[in-house]
């Protein structure tokens, strides 16, 4: 194939172009690409082509972005994968291969654990009524420990292992904790976020917190009630999407604040009878001056059992409050308090409806009611450990002892069916159509999907964000599920140090806490915080 005297060698490589090997590489799978890599540098650097692995994951997959609470957010590691010079780079770079490692990570388990020990253990005295918030912003692990302190903190743990702490000052001379924590949902103009801590005092601080530098974060506002109410403190929940501010007491009170002025201005207050915890709240912005707060919460059913239930707000702004939050320099801006609007456009609810989940009509009903009636009669549960949602999908886990035998067909007609377990999560999907006054206009509705089986022992919390919901038992063990296709993953089966009411005498331990993103699933029980890394 060669003339005489020539030393060039004529190869495989040397016959086909790299466009030519690419296509023949876009018909292996990803093993047989990973394996091709070992051949030459040339096969190397062709079967890392990021546009190859692109096509491969969205094939797998079918998602155009990681999955998780803030999607994704890109390496923080600063690598990327050259491309080759035909293959124009548009838009946001995104490392496809690395992305379809964490994916694959995901679906089969796969995670590197560590441990974060924020405080000296507690004695297992103080263990029973120790709880730890989790929340996750950017590279930061956001924690707070619920123990009584002359002055508690937000702890800020960065990627570097470095540590740094919020503190929380309040007025009252007394020892006090912090009793929730909330993360500014609005999209974020740098890379600066916004952390709300509230206190059992019923204050509550807002920061400013760089996730790239922890070091400069900022105390920006300080909220002090003229009186402390059981309707308005202590908070035990609660949703920022900056101007707007919403808590949940422990009376089961909803509270709006307004924060477009550099001040905490109580705005509306209400209160339900009908709706009990545990909760879940997700608050979007439909329009630039409309907010949609959408609750989930347990509601009794007849006689003495349990299932779910979605109330939709709607929450009208004034068009000015867009604007970020500023920093004030005045001394009485440390402990602003409760103001009115002095004349000044309200933020307040305008809309609200709401559907359950079992829901029993009145007046006669037919016979194809009556079927779905009883179908929904028999997802009744004796106990509710935690309900959640993203907005689309509602997550329901039954609480309470194992069941010690059957329930037999000569049971009372008022006790739950066979079909419900202790163990197995509910899904469902809800659908909120835009409000109308016509009668042809869809209705909201709350749709059981499927039972999610996997837990040996009943579920302490969930998260659940963009689709996926991450399960932490009693027990320890961690399942992920995919609640679009129903698939599940056991991250882990049980584990012998997480401590639960059957040990240590029977001491009534705190549930749980469970909190996740696109790269880590975070668990904090007591003062032991564990994260384990999906992007190994």
């Amino acid at each position: 194939m060669s003339g005489k005297g020539s030393s060039k060698k004529f190869t495989f490589d040397f016959f086909l172009y790299d466009e030519l090997i690419l296509c023949i590489f876009s018909h292996l799978s990803w093993v047989d690409l990973c394996a091709v890599q070992a051949t030459s540098r040339k096969w190397s650097r062709l079967a890392t082509d990021n546009e190859l692995w692109r096509n491969l994951y969205f094939t797998v997959f079918g998602r155009t972005r990681l999955r998780g609470a803030r999607g994704f957010t890109g390496r923080l590691d600063g690598r990327e994968v050259r491309p080759l010079p035909s293959r124009v780079k548009t838009g946001e770079f995104k490392d496809w291969k690395w992305m379809f490692r964490i994916s694959s990570n995901w679906r089969k388990g796969r995670c590197m654990v560590e441990q974060l020990q924020l405080l000296p253990p507690a004695p297992l005295e103080d263990v029973q009524s120790a709880k730890t918030h989790i929340l996750l912003a950017g590279s930061l692990i956001v924690t707070a420990s619920s123990k009584q302190s002359l002055l508690p903190c937000v702890h800020l743990s960065g990627p570097d292992g470095l540590y740094y702490d919020l503190p929380c000052p309040s007025r009252q001379p007394a020892l006090f904790h912090v009793t929730a924590l909330a993360l500014d949902q609005s999209p974020p103009i740098s890379r600066d976020v916004g952390i709300a801590a509230f206190l059992s005092t019923g204050e509550f601080h807002v920061f400013r917190v760089d996730y790239s530098n922890p070091t400069s974060s900022t105390l920006q506002l300080s909220h002090s009630p003229i009186r402390r109410t059981s309707r308005t403190s202590p908070i035990i929940q609660a949703v920022y999407h900056h101007p707007i501010l919403i808590t949940l007491s422990e009376s089961f009170s909803l509270s709006i604040y307004d924060l477009s002025s550099g001040l905490a201005r109580h705005s509306q207050t209400l209160s339900s009878y009908t709706s009990h915890p545990p909760t879940s709240l997700v608050l979007s912005t439909p329009t630039a001056t409309t907010y949609k707060l959408v609750l989930t919460y347990a509601v009794p059913v007849y006689p003495r059992h349990w299932s779910v239930g979605i109330t939709e707000l709607i929450i009208s702004a004034p068009s000015s409050h867009t604007e970020p939050l500023k920093s004030s320099t005045s001394p009485s801006a440390t402990f602003a308090e409760e103001s009115s609007y002095n004349g000044a456009e309200l933020v307040c609810v305008t809309a609200t409806r709401t559907i359950r989940a079992v829901d029993i009509p009145h007046g006669w009903i037919d016979e194809e009611k009556l079927r779905v009636i009883q179908e929904q009669w028999s997802r009744k549960v004796t106990h509710v450990a935690d309900t959640q949602t993203d907005g689309k999908w509602v997550v329901l886990a039954p609480g309470g002892p194992l069941p010690t035998s059957r329930v037999s067909s000569s049971s009372s007609p008022h006790s739950p069916s066979h079909i419900y377990s202790p163990t197995s999560l509910q899904l469902y999907r809800l659908s909120l159509p835009l409000a109308s006054s016509a009668i042809s206009a869809p209705r909201p509705r709350l749709t059981f999907m499927r039972n999610l089986h996997g837990h040996t022992c009943p579920v302490s919390s969930m998260s659940v964000a963009d689709g996926r919901c991450v399960s932490l038992g009693i027990d320890g063990s961690i399942w992920v599920w995919d609640l679009e296709t129903g698939a599940s993953t056991e991250v882990l089966a049980q584990d012998p140090e997480v401590a639960h009411p059957s040990t240590h005498g029977g001491i009534q331990f705190e549930k749980c806490m469970v909190a996740f993103d696109e790269r880590r699933i975070v668990t904090a029980q007591g003062d032991c915080v564990r994260v384990r890394r999906f992007d190994i």
